[in-house]
């Protein structure tokens, strides 16, 4: 009876006991993941904030909504140049799964505005972020090695441009050469990159309705033109008939069928036109006036935001232009590395929060909740010079200047 009552009166301290043990285990585990965070800064202009720690590097990518199939990820594993982009290779699995078979099946049914709006806003909401970033990264870098794909990778490697893009509203084979030959080799300079910032006030309505407009019109003209005027006739050849391709493409199925093809054509050119559109301003709003070509003065980066779980990464958009080689997984490591040259070149860092939008306001750039400037200067004195960084750009050389001017994507 002795015996059985001692050890029923041990229990409770043998189960606090382990909840102790257990919660400290948790709690190390917990301690060790915030130490494998590295410490990158502090909030405020002082630098005498709270703590800003690269916790990017500890979050699961979220740029996939479900995996393929088990034999589809071994060939996969078998025919990708770099395996770590296999989140970029399972969302074009989705999105061919998906997306795909409510196109064909929206094309099978009596025509439908409703059906053709849902269609639209449905798949913008759920894949045009991550379709566009995906393209972006698999375009300056193969996604699958040479002599695979039964031989076909050049073709395959083109499917992101050529077939998926289209779908989403981009015309046919255009996104390399006004991507990766013009916006990376020209860097935002004004008369060269014809998606260049520097000649608008970047902080005005009016003046992105016009950078707008002139994409959506005139890069129809203006893109051939840019490869013609360069003598890159390859180049000039594949934009010049995927662009007629497109457009005869729209024409005979406006013919067909003039409500579906306005939701399945029309509107996603005019969707994705937009997005894209905002997203380069946005990127490219801040720029430093002395030195307009500086890679680390022209763009910004963005740390500790959900949206570089779903966009590779797309937050370090200056350590992109700086070297647009770097593989997007690699961002939140070499930004650390490189922390020092940010600071530096002064560079501008936003933690949680972003600037990206269209017509920022220096008043309310610097909310302490989410969108503190990681430099060492006075508050004013950094709303004063974001204020500078927003106003047109005047077009002068910059051959003196030391700071880095990155690589293309070549």
């Amino acid at each position: 009876m002795s015996d059985s009552s001692d050890g029923r009166a041990s229990r409770p301290f043998v189960a606090a006991l382990l909840v102790t043990v257990f919660g400290t285990m948790c709690v190390s585990e917990q301690k060790q993941k915030k130490l494998s965070a590295p410490l990158v800064g502090r909030r405020g202009g002082m630098g005498d904030g709270p703590e800003v720690f690269l916790d990017d590097i500890n979050k699961p990518r979220q740029e996939y909504y479900f995996k393929p199939p088990g034999f589809v990820t071994r060939w996969l594993e078998a025919s990708l140049q770099d395996k770590r982009d296999m989140p970029i290779a399972w969302l074009y699995w989705n999105i061919m799964v998906t997306m795909y078979p409510a196109l064909f099946l929206l094309w099978a049914l009596p025509p439908s505005n409703l059906l053709g709006a849902s269609y639209l806003v449905g798949f913008n909401v759920l894949y045009m972020q991550r379709f566009i970033l995906a393209m972006h990264y698999s375009t300056h870098k193969r996604l699958f090695k040479k002599g695979s794909c039964l031989g076909a990778s050049e073709f395959v490697n083109k499917f992101n441009i050529c077939v998926v893009a289209p779908v989403f509203g981009i015309p046919c084979n255009t996104y390399w050469l006004h991507h990766v030959v013009m916006h990376h080799v020209d860097n935002n300079a004004w008369n060269k990159d014809l998606s260049a910032t520097e000649g608008y006030q970047r902080d005005s309505f009016k003046h992105w309705l016009w950078y707008w407009v002139r994409f959506m019109v005139g890069s129809w003209v203006e893109l051939p033109y840019y490869a013609f005027r360069k003598k890159r006739w390859d180049l000039f050849a594949g934009c010049f008939l995927g662009m007629a391709g497109t457009m005869g493409a729209y024409a005979y199925a406006h013919a067909l069928n003039p409500i579906t093809s306005f939701w399945t054509m029309a509107a996603p050119f005019i969707a994705v036109s937009t997005a894209m559109m905002f997203g380069n301003w946005s990127q490219h709003a801040f720029i430093k006036p002395e030195d307009p070509r500086c890679n680390f003065g022209l763009a910004y980066t963005v740390l500790n935001h959900p949206d570089n779980q779903k966009s590779f990464n797309d937050g370090w958009h200056t350590l992109h232009h700086v070297n647009s080689q770097l593989h997007w997984s690699e961002f939140p490591e070499t930004f650390v590395k490189r922390l020092a040259e940010h600071a530096e070149k002064d560079s501008l860092v936003f933690d949680q929060g972003t600037a990206s939008w269209a017509f920022p306001n220096p008043g309310t750039l610097w909310r302490p909740e989410s969108q503190d400037c990681l430099r060492n200067a006075s508050h004013e004195r950094g709303l004063t010079r974001l204020t500078r960084f927003v106003h047109t750009q005047s077009v002068s050389s910059t051959s003196g200047s030391l700071c880095s001017r990155g690589t293309t994507g070549f």
